[in-house]
């Protein structure tokens, strides 16, 4: 599988993540909701070894019950978190249907419990999680990916991720040059964001590499400067892909400058807080750091303006494994 191909499934994997909070199952609920709802962690610190592919995307080891050494995913665009089905198979766990929405049609995935879930000083019980076919990472990575770790467990720890020195740490986050704070942090962390007279809500995720804008969310008074247009087709159907110019982005009170986005059409009113997805990419952003005690995103960036990844903005097809449809 190609980059850009490797892009689109995971665009089509983050509405999947969101759209599960609205799963028609009734097993999402943890049988002991205190196990995944502690307080962050806020007195451990521990440094974990990153592998870093393409600049932005995170690759963690950890566990999963008796299964050791596994590569974890860190998307914190992703709720509620994926485990590969092979994964659960081998740890003998029962899997539940569960119905997805997209845009405009429906998928079938599976839902589990895992017994436990350990990643640095973080260990997280009874986790439900979805189940996925995540072979499309290794084609693409060229390297196994065993779960996708998002937010309902990445929120236990305070965390810095540091792109240069290929580090995530766990633990009490330091000062960094910039910050601004949550607007939400669950189920997503959003941050205000601002450009040419609009706010908007964004999720920060660091399993995308550019700014993504919802169509829906976007008032008809917008004037942006279009750079192009393309179409992509996926599980919900045919995305319009509209390149953009941001000539001023803010957030919060912090100016980043220029920024090339992508606006994608969308299903319109499914209970979304947010407007759209602030992807993280270095060089501009070379560390950031999540405090979940203070409720603030931080920042270190360099000088450079990105241009927008060739990996989202390509005309791709999707096959139904590509897009983790449970096999029948």
């Amino acid at each position: 599988m190609n980059r850009s191909l490797f892009s689109t499934c995971l665009l089509v994997i983050l509405t999947l993540s969101h759209a599960a909070l609205s799963c028609s199952q009734p097993a999402i609920a943890p049988a002991d909701p205190v196990a995944t709802e502690a307080e962050p962690l806020a007195h451990v610190t521990v440094k974990l070894p990153i592998r870093l592919y393409w600049g932005y995307l995170v690759i963690v080891e950890g566990s999963i019950g008796k299964a050791q050494n596994l590569h974890f995913l860190v998307d914190t665009g992703t709720y509620p978190s994926m485990v590969d089905q092979k994964i659960a198979h081998n740890l003998g766990l029962v899997e539940q249907p569960a119905t997805v929405n997209l845009s405009n049609t429906t998928v079938q995935m599976g839902l589990v419990t895992l017994p436990s879930l350990l990643l640095g000083p973080v260990r997280v019980e009874a986790l439900p999680v979805l189940t996925q076919d995540l072979s499309f990472l290794r084609k693409a990575l060229g390297y196994k990916v065993d779960a996708i770790i998002g937010l309902d467990i990445l929120r236990k720890s305070s965390f810095t991720i540091n792109y240069r020195t290929k580090e995530m740490l766990l633990g009490a986050v330091e000062s960094l040059a910039f910050s601004t704070p949550f607007d939400t942090d669950v189920p997503l962390v959003t941050i205000r964001t601002t450009f040419e007279n609009l706010r908007l809500r964004l999720v920060v995720d660091t399993g995308s590499p550019d700014v993504m804008l919802f169509e829906s969310r976007m008032p008809d008074s917008a004037s942006l400067q279009t750079l192009g247009a393309q179409q992509t087709a996926n599980a919900s159907g045919t995305l319009q892909l509209t390149k953009i110019w941001i000539p001023e982005l803010h957030l919060g009170q912090e100016t980043i400058g220029g920024q090339a986005a992508v606006v994608v059409n969308d299903r319109k009113d499914h209970g979304d807080n947010f407007d759209g997805v602030l992807g993280i990419r270095g060089p501009q952003f070379w560390k950031i750091a999540f405090d979940f005690e203070n409720r603030r995103f931080s920042w270190e960036r360099s000088a450079v303006v990105p241009a927008i990844s060739d990996a989202i903005y390509n005309d791709v097809q999707l096959s139904p494994a590509s897009i983790g449809r449970r096999p029948r």
